[in-house]
Protein backbone atom coordinates (compact mmCIF):
# COMPACT_ATOMS: atom_id res chain seq x y z
CA UNK A 1 0.00 0.00 0.00
CA UNK A 2 1.42 3.48 -1.02
CA UNK A 3 2.74 5.88 1.89
CA UNK A 4 0.69 8.86 2.84
CA UNK A 5 1.20 11.97 1.93
CA UNK A 6 -0.50 15.41 0.74
CA UNK A 7 -2.24 15.83 -2.86
CA UNK A 8 -2.82 18.50 -4.95
CA UNK A 9 -5.74 19.84 -3.93
CA UNK A 10 -7.42 22.35 -6.96
CA UNK A 11 -8.00 19.31 -9.33
CA UNK A 12 -10.12 17.08 -7.09
CA UNK A 13 -11.72 19.66 -5.63
CA UNK A 14 -12.40 20.70 -8.96
CA UNK A 15 -13.89 17.78 -9.61
CA UNK A 16 -15.96 17.16 -6.58
CA UNK A 17 -18.02 20.76 -7.28
CA UNK A 18 -19.06 18.85 -10.88
CA UNK A 19 -19.79 15.68 -9.31
CA UNK A 20 -22.13 18.05 -6.78
CA UNK A 21 -23.74 19.59 -9.33
CA UNK A 22 -24.66 16.30 -11.05
CA UNK A 23 -26.32 14.39 -8.15
CA UNK A 24 -29.59 13.88 -7.58
CA UNK A 25 -31.73 14.04 -5.01
CA UNK A 26 -30.82 13.91 -1.56
CA UNK A 27 -29.42 15.80 1.40
CA UNK A 28 -26.07 18.22 0.73
CA UNK A 29 -23.98 16.04 3.18
CA UNK A 30 -25.28 12.95 1.16
CA UNK A 31 -24.22 14.48 -2.59
CA UNK A 32 -21.00 15.28 -0.94
CA UNK A 33 -20.44 11.93 0.50
CA UNK A 34 -21.25 10.30 -2.41
CA UNK A 35 -18.83 12.87 -4.95
CA UNK A 36 -15.71 11.93 -2.18
CA UNK A 37 -16.32 8.91 -2.54
CA UNK A 38 -16.75 8.84 -6.74
CA UNK A 39 -13.47 10.73 -6.16
CA UNK A 40 -11.68 7.97 -4.08
CA UNK A 41 -12.69 4.92 -6.58
CA UNK A 42 -11.60 7.24 -9.57
CA UNK A 43 -8.21 7.41 -8.45
CA UNK A 44 -8.63 10.91 -7.64
CA UNK A 45 -7.83 10.61 -4.06
CA UNK A 46 -5.49 7.79 -3.48
CA UNK A 47 -4.84 5.38 -0.69
CA UNK A 48 -2.98 7.11 2.24
CA UNK A 49 -3.54 10.31 0.51
CA UNK A 50 -4.81 13.18 2.71
CA UNK A 51 -8.42 14.93 1.53
CA UNK A 52 -8.44 18.87 1.56
CA UNK A 53 -9.06 19.73 5.68
CA UNK A 54 -12.84 20.43 7.04
CA UNK A 55 -13.09 23.90 6.60
CA UNK A 56 -10.92 24.56 3.33
CA UNK A 57 -13.77 21.85 2.10
CA UNK A 58 -16.28 23.93 3.62
CA UNK A 59 -15.10 27.33 1.98
CA UNK A 60 -14.29 26.36 -1.50
CA UNK A 61 -17.89 23.80 -1.67
CA UNK A 62 -19.69 26.65 -0.19
CA UNK A 63 -20.82 24.36 2.49
CA UNK A 64 -21.60 24.41 6.20
CA UNK A 65 -18.84 22.58 7.99
CA UNK A 66 -21.37 20.66 9.43
CA UNK A 67 -22.30 19.31 6.51
CA UNK A 68 -18.55 18.62 5.27
CA UNK A 69 -18.25 17.06 8.95
CA UNK A 70 -21.04 14.97 8.16
CA UNK A 71 -19.97 13.70 5.01
CA UNK A 72 -16.73 12.93 6.35
CA UNK A 73 -18.03 11.16 8.92
CA UNK A 74 -20.38 9.01 6.50
CA UNK A 75 -17.29 7.62 4.75
CA UNK A 76 -15.49 7.24 8.28
CA UNK A 77 -18.61 5.02 9.22
CA UNK A 78 -18.04 3.45 5.53
CA UNK A 79 -14.23 2.65 6.41
CA UNK A 80 -13.14 4.60 3.52
CA UNK A 81 -11.58 7.12 5.28
CA UNK A 82 -9.61 7.37 8.57
CA UNK A 83 -9.50 10.49 10.70
CA UNK A 84 -6.11 10.99 12.87
CA UNK A 85 -5.97 13.65 15.73
CA UNK A 86 -3.74 16.29 14.47
CA UNK A 87 -3.98 15.52 10.51
CA UNK A 88 -7.16 15.25 9.25
CA UNK A 89 -8.89 12.81 7.33
CA UNK A 90 -7.10 10.66 4.67
CA UNK A 91 -8.17 7.76 2.65
CA UNK A 92 -7.68 4.55 4.67
CA UNK A 93 -4.98 2.64 3.72
CA UNK A 94 -6.54 -0.59 5.69
CA UNK A 95 -9.38 -1.91 4.43
CA UNK A 96 -12.69 -1.73 7.03
CA UNK A 97 -15.83 -3.35 6.52
CA UNK A 98 -18.67 -2.48 8.34
CA UNK A 99 -20.37 -5.10 10.06
CA UNK A 100 -24.14 -3.32 9.22
CA UNK A 101 -24.16 -3.59 5.84
CA UNK A 102 -24.27 -6.95 3.47
CA UNK A 103 -22.29 -6.60 0.00
CA UNK A 104 -20.56 -8.91 -1.61
CA UNK A 105 -16.34 -8.72 -2.12
CA UNK A 106 -16.26 -7.32 -5.74
CA UNK A 107 -18.64 -4.86 -4.83
CA UNK A 108 -17.20 -3.74 -1.89
CA UNK A 109 -13.63 -3.31 -3.03
CA UNK A 110 -14.95 -1.60 -6.06
CA UNK A 111 -16.80 1.19 -3.75
CA UNK A 112 -13.34 1.54 -1.68
CA UNK A 113 -11.71 2.31 -4.58
CA UNK A 114 -9.76 -1.12 -5.39
CA UNK A 115 -9.34 -3.11 -8.07
CA UNK A 116 -11.05 -6.90 -7.18
CA UNK A 117 -9.76 -9.77 -8.69
CA UNK A 118 -9.54 -13.42 -7.47
CA UNK A 119 -7.02 -16.16 -8.38
CA UNK A 120 -9.12 -19.66 -8.89
CA UNK A 121 -7.62 -22.53 -6.47
CA UNK A 122 -10.38 -24.98 -7.19
CA UNK A 123 -13.75 -24.86 -9.45
CA UNK A 124 -15.55 -28.27 -8.86
CA UNK A 125 -19.41 -30.12 -8.88
CA UNK A 126 -19.89 -32.66 -6.53
CA UNK A 127 -22.52 -33.93 -3.75
CA UNK A 128 -23.27 -32.21 -0.62
CA UNK A 129 -21.83 -33.26 2.52
CA UNK A 130 -24.12 -33.54 5.74
CA UNK A 131 -23.05 -30.19 6.63
CA UNK A 132 -23.94 -28.79 3.39
CA UNK A 133 -26.91 -30.50 3.37
CA UNK A 134 -28.19 -29.04 7.01
CA UNK A 135 -26.37 -25.13 6.12
CA UNK A 136 -28.21 -25.13 2.60
CA UNK A 137 -31.38 -27.09 3.19
CA UNK A 138 -30.53 -29.36 0.33
CA UNK A 139 -31.49 -32.69 -0.32
CA UNK A 140 -29.06 -35.94 -0.90
CA UNK A 141 -29.83 -36.38 -4.33
CA UNK A 142 -28.54 -32.29 -5.03
CA UNK A 143 -25.22 -31.22 -6.45
CA UNK A 144 -23.23 -28.12 -4.75
CA UNK A 145 -20.61 -26.20 -6.19
CA UNK A 146 -17.62 -25.92 -4.09
CA UNK A 147 -15.00 -22.93 -5.02
CA UNK A 148 -11.83 -21.80 -3.54
CA UNK A 149 -9.79 -18.47 -4.51
CA UNK A 150 -8.01 -16.29 -3.08
CA UNK A 151 -9.14 -12.84 -3.45
CA UNK A 152 -7.42 -9.84 -4.55
CA UNK A 153 -7.67 -5.96 -3.70
CA UNK A 154 -5.09 -3.93 -6.43
CA UNK A 155 -3.05 -7.24 -6.68
CA UNK A 156 -2.50 -7.48 -3.35
CA UNK A 157 -3.60 -11.01 -2.23
CA UNK A 158 -6.45 -10.28 1.09
CA UNK A 159 -8.85 -13.55 1.25
CA UNK A 160 -8.52 -16.48 1.05
CA UNK A 161 -12.42 -17.58 0.56
CA UNK A 162 -14.15 -21.28 0.34
CA UNK A 163 -17.54 -21.19 -0.61
CA UNK A 164 -20.51 -23.51 -1.30
CA UNK A 165 -23.67 -23.16 -2.84
CA UNK A 166 -26.31 -24.86 -4.46
CA UNK A 167 -25.30 -26.18 -8.11
CA UNK A 168 -29.02 -25.04 -9.65
CA UNK A 169 -28.13 -21.62 -8.13
CA UNK A 170 -25.67 -21.40 -10.76
CA UNK A 171 -27.01 -22.78 -13.73
CA UNK A 172 -24.94 -26.44 -12.69
CA UNK A 173 -21.58 -24.81 -14.00
CA UNK A 174 -18.53 -24.32 -11.98
CA UNK A 175 -17.32 -21.75 -14.55
CA UNK A 176 -19.91 -19.44 -13.94
CA UNK A 177 -17.56 -16.29 -14.27
CA UNK A 178 -15.58 -14.66 -11.67
CA UNK A 179 -18.48 -13.35 -9.84
CA UNK A 180 -20.44 -16.13 -7.51
CA UNK A 181 -23.30 -13.30 -7.14
CA UNK A 182 -23.65 -12.11 -10.45
CA UNK A 183 -23.63 -15.72 -11.11
CA UNK A 184 -26.25 -16.45 -8.50
CA UNK A 185 -28.16 -13.43 -9.33
CA UNK A 186 -28.64 -14.31 -12.90
CA UNK A 187 -30.37 -17.00 -11.94
CA UNK A 188 -32.90 -14.99 -9.83
CA UNK A 189 -31.17 -15.81 -6.41
CA UNK A 190 -30.70 -12.75 -4.40
CA UNK A 191 -28.59 -13.08 -0.84
CA UNK A 192 -30.58 -10.40 1.50
CA UNK A 193 -29.18 -11.23 4.69
CA UNK A 194 -26.52 -13.17 6.73
CA UNK A 195 -25.05 -14.15 9.27
CA UNK A 196 -21.36 -13.96 10.15
CA UNK A 197 -19.25 -15.70 12.69
CA UNK A 198 -15.69 -14.05 13.30
CA UNK A 199 -12.74 -15.08 15.07
CA UNK A 200 -8.88 -14.11 15.30
CA UNK A 201 -6.08 -16.77 14.91
CA UNK A 202 -2.57 -17.36 13.72
CA UNK A 203 -2.38 -18.23 9.83
CA UNK A 204 -0.89 -21.95 8.77
CA UNK A 205 1.52 -22.38 6.48
CA UNK A 206 -0.42 -23.03 3.46
CA UNK A 207 -2.56 -19.86 3.98
CA UNK A 208 0.98 -17.55 4.70
CA UNK A 209 2.03 -18.89 1.00
CA UNK A 210 -0.76 -18.11 -0.82
CA UNK A 211 -1.49 -14.59 1.61
CA UNK A 212 2.17 -13.64 0.92
CA UNK A 213 2.21 -13.08 5.08
CA UNK A 214 5.03 -14.76 7.59
CA UNK A 215 3.74 -17.45 9.27
CA UNK A 216 2.73 -17.02 12.61
CA UNK A 217 1.33 -14.02 11.38
CA UNK A 218 -2.59 -13.43 12.69
CA UNK A 219 -5.85 -12.99 10.02
CA UNK A 220 -9.69 -12.88 10.49
CA UNK A 221 -11.48 -16.10 10.20
CA UNK A 222 -14.57 -15.61 9.10
CA UNK A 223 -18.45 -18.19 8.31
CA UNK A 224 -20.83 -16.85 6.33
CA UNK A 225 -24.21 -17.80 5.96
CA UNK A 226 -26.50 -15.94 3.39
CA UNK A 227 -30.26 -15.97 2.84
CA UNK A 228 -32.77 -14.66 0.56
CA UNK A 229 -35.84 -12.31 1.74
CA UNK A 230 -37.65 -15.96 2.07
CA UNK A 231 -35.37 -17.42 4.38
CA UNK A 232 -33.83 -19.62 2.01
CA UNK A 233 -30.02 -20.75 2.57
CA UNK A 234 -27.91 -19.51 -0.58
CA UNK A 235 -24.35 -20.18 0.75
CA UNK A 236 -22.28 -20.93 2.87
CA UNK A 237 -18.20 -19.28 3.06
CA UNK A 238 -15.26 -19.60 4.73
CA UNK A 239 -12.75 -16.96 4.90
CA UNK A 240 -9.75 -16.51 6.00
CA UNK A 241 -8.96 -12.20 5.95
CA UNK A 242 -5.46 -10.95 6.21
CA UNK A 243 -4.98 -8.91 9.88
CA UNK A 244 -2.64 -6.39 8.59
CA UNK A 245 -4.98 -5.02 5.89
CA UNK A 246 -8.23 -6.00 7.00
CA UNK A 247 -10.93 -4.73 9.79
CA UNK A 248 -14.02 -5.13 10.81
CA UNK A 249 -15.80 -2.41 12.13
CA UNK A 250 -19.16 -2.29 14.31
CA UNK A 251 -21.05 0.81 15.28
CA UNK A 252 -23.16 0.40 18.66
CA UNK A 253 -25.61 2.02 20.71
CA UNK A 254 -26.49 2.03 24.27
CA UNK A 255 -29.42 0.09 25.39
CA UNK A 256 -31.95 2.62 26.52
CA UNK A 257 -34.04 1.57 29.21
CA UNK A 258 -38.23 1.97 28.67
CA UNK A 259 -40.48 3.93 30.37
CA UNK A 260 -41.60 3.14 34.01
CA UNK A 261 -38.12 0.31 34.17
CA UNK A 262 -36.28 0.57 37.34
Amino acid sequence: MQASHIIDMDLPLEGLRGDIANAGKGLLYEKLAEALRSAISGGRFRIGQTIPAERELAEKLGMSRVTVRRAIETLVGEGLLTVRRGAGAYVSPRIQQPLLHFVGFTEDMRRRGYVPGSRWLSRKIGSPSPDDLVSLALQSTDSVVRVVRVRTADGEPLAIESAVVNAAFVGGEAEFGDSLYAAIGRHGIRPFRALQRLRARLVTTEEAELLNVGVGEAVLAIERRSFTQEGLPVEFTQSVYRGDLYDYVAELSAIRKSEGAA
